[in-house]
């Protein structure tokens, strides 16, 4: 018998605890909300004790909804936040804030029903009904999907009520009434672009952008449009990530102007139109035109991004980043006077 003792094992290293924030991108792969509001009635039907944690902490609010706090908060509560009740909060999202009599009233209605006759304005242009069953939550949806509104969207990790002046129309000082694109914006906020600006894509090769684009497209399925940004020094790379995108899936192309502009191009439309003209002729997709700012040596003068638009038919939108409100107006009121309107 040997006398030498036998090793102790080194101890498991125990496993990571999982942050909020990786919880909530986990959660956030496994199912989208928008598409399972089925459960939420199965859980109405079947009441307060069948909803699950995941919902009740994560999942309702992509539907505006939280779970009713207590009210004690920083007072009584922990860490800033009261205890849970069996009641919800739904949050109303109303684009710039604008509301009909006869959407206020089934407001009113619901509020009576079902809110303990209270309801509360947001800072955000939202109404907050607070006090809410389980069971109540289908038939509230229900109303205000019938009246044209929606709490869909108006809590979570996503694109929120689009605020705006709550003026909008009635002040006779006002420069520009922006309640329409307000409104044009909520209602338009239905695609993903990818491999655009704030991407750094810039900084990515020709590969790195098609698995972005791959990877997107995976998780997105035919839920929404993806729009692939197109990013080249010459316009003839510019066409091949066009074409590329095209076969990859894609639903239209955000151009960005050749770095070659910035020598003095932009003082050249031949130069842009061509560069356009070279992108469109390699794709059928259309296309977005994206606008830098004047001070850029990257922009776009208006009088170019008409020609451009009487020059290549597949352009249809612009992406403005003038940061000039009055420039913006002036461009939105010429652009869309257009024989095909942009």
């Amino acid at each position: 018998m040997s006398d030498t003792a036998t090793p102790t094992p080194p101890a498991a290293t125990p496993a990571a605890k999982e942050t909020k924030a990786q919880k909530a991108e986990r959660l956030k792969l496994a199912k989208n909300p928008w598409e399972a509001w089925e459960e939420v009635r199965q859980f109405a039907r079947e009441g307060r004790a069948a909803v699950l944690p995941e919902w009740a902490e994560f999942y309702f609010k992509w539907w505006g909804v939280y779970t009713q706090g207590d009210g004690a908060g920083v007072t009584g509560g922990k860490d800033g936040v009261g205890k849970a009740t069996e009641y919800f909060m739904m949050r109303i999202g109303l684009p710039n804030g604008l509301l009909t009599s006869h959407q206020l009233r089934v407001i009113g209605d619901l509020t009576k029903k079902h809110a303990r006759n209270l309801a509360d304005i947001t800072t955000r242009q939202n109404i907050q009904l607070h006090w809410l069953t389980i069971e109540a939550l289908p038939e509230i949806v229900e109303s205000l999907t019938a009246i044209g509104l929606s709490p869909k969207g108006a809590c979570g990790d996503v694109l929120r009520n689009v605020t705006g002046c709550p003026l909008a129309g009635l002040d006779g000082h006002e420069l520009i009434d922006a309640s329409p694109l307000a409104m044009e914006v909520a209602r338009g906020l239905s695609a993903i672009t990818v491999n655009g600006h704030a991407s750094e894509v810039h900084a990515c090769t020709f590969e790195e952008q098609q698995r972005i684009l791959d990877l997107t497209l995976d998780e997105i399925g035919d839920r929404l449009p993806v729009i692939s940004g197109v990013w080249a020094d010459g316009s003839h790379n510019a066409a091949r990530i066009a074409r590329v995108a095209e076969a990859q899936g894609a639903s239209a192309l955000l151009v960005f102007p050749s770095q070659v502009f910035s020598m003095g191009g932009q003082l050249r439309p031949e130069m842009a139109i061509a560069h356009l003209s070279t992108i469109a002729a390699a794709t059928d997709l259309p296309l977005i035109v994206f606008a830098y700012a004047e001070r850029s040596t990257l922009s776009y003068p208006l009088d170019t991004l008409v020609r451009m638009a009487e020059a290549v038919p597949s352009i249809r939108a612009i992406k403005d980043w003038s940061n000039d409100v009055m420039l913006h107006e002036r461009q939105i009121r010429v652009l869309q006077s257009l024989p095909r309107p942009v």
